[in-house]
């Protein structure tokens, strides 16, 4: 989760790579809920501060958890986080259209270009 004190903790561990879980804003971007864009955004915020502790630390960051095309920007914006983890998201698409086609919209959805 993106807390310091988890942050933290792993480089005391002598972790060199971390990955912020995204799900809680996964969470608040869902279409089918309501969440208040301040609420977002300060997840958003969260996450960011979470990833920049992290490479002042000098761990790698990743993020992932319930990242959709739908959410997947904002946290692509975030310059600390170098990898992003998506699996079911693109698998389930790629069920409909194929895994070539459903990785080259993920790719614009990660650059802002929604489907």
């Amino acid at each position: 989760d993106p807390v310091p004190s988890q942050i933290e903790a792993a480089h005391r561990a002598g972790a060199q790579q971390i990955e912020i879980c995204t799900a809680r804003y996964a969470e608040m971007t869902d279409p089918t809920r309501s969440s208040a864009a301040s609420l977002v955004e300060d997840e958003i915020g969260r996450i960011m501060e979470s990833a920049r502790r992290a490479t002042d630390l000098g761990m790698q960051v990743a993020a992932g958890h319930g990242l959709t095309y739908r959410n997947v920007h904002a946290i692509a914006r975030i310059d600390e986080i170098e990898e992003l983890n998506i699996g079911h998201n693109i698998v389930a698409r790629a069920a409909l259209v194929g895994m070539e086609r459903a990785v080259r919209e993920m790719i614009a959805a990660i650059k802002g270009r929604l489907l």
